[in-house]
Parts: structure tokens; C-alpha cells; sequence
């Protein structure tokens, strides 16, 4: 009996050795290349917005309504390399999600409202160019700087303020990088069918992804 307890304890141990260094070894090299190539992109992304922001208030740009909505999507797309960078890349690398729950929402809620300002903000520079195009004798008159200042500070918190309700009172479903996938994509958490909660409603579905 003794030594079958002690049989059993060894296999065991063994077993758990094997388990943590398959895990050691299960990065790859294709992992260790899309790793630094996404890395790469993402800091990119960020000290190009972050250059662009810099010479937009350094040069004074500011007293045109275009530019304003440039500076305002170039800090969303920093947000945006911020958090791809520190949330959803490393895991490729890492093999795990190092984040707890309220950094995931917290990391949500900014990705999303920096979403949430690209798209509208891709859109009014469209319009914007647009007016200046079809209707450039009167563009001065229709598209002011006090206006675009207006719309943009709006959307921003509104934005902020609506992700930040959805996330904090369940209305949606968390993104984050996807085990099934070896963490080389995201999206949204799937429900756990043993879990006794009910599914959220994920509004997202309506709001964001189409």
C-alpha cells in the first residue's frame, strides 16, 4: 500500500512536471515573430500619433477646424497602440491573459471609446473634405473651429461615459485575446453554459460591430 501511494505521488509529480514544461516549451518561433512584428506595429502607431500631435500643437495649427479633428483621431489611435501593446499582443508570447477582470473592463472601456472616436472621427474628416470640396465658398461658414471643438469634445464623452456604463453594469460581453485561437485574435468572451448567470445582453452586436 505504501508503495503504491508512493508510485502513485511520484507519477503524479512527474506528470506535473511534464504539464509545466510543455507549457514552457509550447511558444514557437512563428509565435516569437508575429510577437515582435505586431509589437513593432503598435509602438510604431504610437510615436507616429504621438509625433503628429506634437507638431499639430507646436506649430499652431489648431485655428483650423481640420486639424482639430486630426489631433483628436491621433489620440485615439495612440490609445489604441497603448492598448494593443499591453493587452492584446503579449499574450501571443506569454500564452495567458495577465490581466484580472477590472483591468480587462478598465482596458475595454478605453479601446472601445477610442473606437468609438476613430469611426466618427474618419467620418467627419470624409464630410469635412467633402464641404470643402462641393461647397468651399461657403465652408468657412458651414464648418467653424468652435463647432468641430464641440463635436469633438461630445463624442468623447459620450463615448466614455455610455462604455463605461455598459461595462460596469454588465450590458455587454469583454474583449480580450482568444485561447482557442492562440491568442492571435480577440473578441468577445463566450458564456460560460455551466455558469448559473444569466448571458449578458451584448450590445456591441448592435452598437459597435456592424
Amino acid at each position: 500500500s505504501m508503495m503504491a501511494s508512493a508510485l502513485n505521488a511520484s507519477s503524479s509529480s512527474a506528470s506535473g512536471n511534464n504539464g509545466s514544461s510543455s507549457t514552457m516549451t509550447s511558444i514557437n518561433a512563428l509565435d516569437v515573430v508575429v510577437f515582435c512584428g505586431l509589437e513593432s506595429l503598435g509602438i510604431l502607431a504610437i510615436l507616429g500619433n504621438i509625433s503628429l500631435i506634437l507638431v499639430l500643437l507646436r506649430n499652431k495649427y489648431l485655428n483650423r477646424a481640420s486639424f482639430i479633428l486630426m489631433l483628436s483621431l491621433a489620440t485615439a489611435d495612440v490609445l489604441h497602440g497603448i492598448v494593443t501593446t499591453t493587452f492584446f499582443f503579449p499574450p501571443v508570447i506569454l500564452k495567458f491573459a495577465p490581466m484580472p477582470d477590472i483591468g480587462i473592463r478598465l482596458y475595454n472601456i478605453v479601446d472601445w471609446t477610442a473606437w468609438a472616436v476613430t469611426l466618427t472621427h474618419m467620418s467627419a474628416i470624409c464630410l469635412d473634405r467633402l464641404v470643402a470640396i462641393m461647397l468651399y465658398s461657403r465652408y468657412n461658414q458651414l464648418v467653424t473651429v468652435s463647432r468641430i471643438q464641440k463635436f469633438c469634445i461630445f463624442v468623447w464623452l459620450f463615448f466614455l461615459t455610455a462604455n463605461t456604463v455598459f461595462f460596469f453594469f454588465n450590458f455587454c460581453c469583454l474583449t480580450q485575446p482568444l485561447k482557442e485561437h492562440n491568442f492571435y485574435t480577440f473578441g468577445y468572451l463566450s458564456h460560460d453554459p455551466k455558469s448559473e448567470k444569466p448571458q449578458p445582453l451584448n450590445v456591441y452586436t448592435l452598437y459597435y460591430t456592424p
